[in-house]
């Protein structure tokens, strides 16, 4: 996989502290982000959408079981919509921000919030994207999920002019992109190259402590093993994903 340049973010605005950014609900905008969709994933089940998936039809199928067909995909379809947006909740819901700030002498603003989250979700991306089409579609969802967190949480930052606000949003969004390759390449080979993505990734070009690198580092390999170890039947029918302690985590 070849890496693309890192794209570098202007001046940031300090936006918030992290008081203010993870003591937000996520949970309270579930009524404002897909309301249909909700609804419709909660009065269905991911174990008998998925039960007749890869099953072949027959030729010589009858519209009733045609139309069930069709039905059993759109349930299908919606409940891992609903698995994305529930699978991100996982990350600021569960997640410490404040460990991550104070271990790797992050600032305390919406970027740093930004950082730590964007991590978190590629590596639910990097186990999904092991599930096919189906993980497809919840990788997708997970993502659009964290976009709306990230502007409702944005638009609750404080009297920020809506055009410089969008603009960062934005800047953000490029700097995604190129995380998410250059963290690819780091996850597929060895070590070295993956310190090296998170140090101009996570870090920015600015972490000078080597401890800190290996932390992450192996904080990353560490959640990435135990996510890969999840069965796929388990993945979709307990969409709770339990992150490492990263006070656990011990350097050579």
């Amino acid at each position: 996989m070849q890496c693309t340049r890192m794209l570098r973010l202007g001046k940031m605005i300090p936006l918030a502290t992290v008081q203010h950014i993870t003591g937000y609900n996520f949970s309270s905008i579930n009524s404002i982000m897909k309301p249909r969709v909700r609804q419709f994933c909660k009065n269905v089940s991911i174990k008998n959408a998925l039960k007749n998936v890869g099953q072949p039809r027959t030729q010589n199928t009858g519209m009733l079981q045609r139309v069930s067909h069709r039905f059993t995909l759109f349930k299908m379809k919606y409940q891992l919509i609903g698995l994305g947006y529930q699978l991100y909740d996982n990350i600021p819901d569960k997640l410490d921000y404040s460990i991550f700030f104070k271990d790797f002498a992050m600032n305390d603003t919406f970027f740093s919030w930004f950082k730590v989250t964007e991590l978190h979700v590629w590596m639910l991306m990097v186990r999904f994207m092991a599930e096919g089409d189906k993980g497809k579609v919840v990788v997708q969802n997970i993502v659009e999920s964290m976009w709306h967190d990230v502007i409702i949480r944005a638009e609750k930052l404080g009297p920020i002019p809506s055009k410089i606000r969008n603009k960062q949003i934005m800047e953000l969004s490029h700097q995604f992109n190129a995380a998410i390759i250059d963290y690819d390449e780091g996850i597929l080979s060895d070590d070295k190259t993956l310190a090296s993505a998170l140090w101009r990734t996570f870090f920015n070009l600015e972490c000078n402590n080597p401890e800190q690198l290996e932390k992450l580092l192996i904080y990353v390999r560490k959640q990435i093993s135990i996510l890969d170890k999840i069965p796929s039947d388990k993945l979709y029918r307990t969409p709770v994903i339990k992150w490492l302690d990263l006070r656990t985590i011990e350097t050579h």
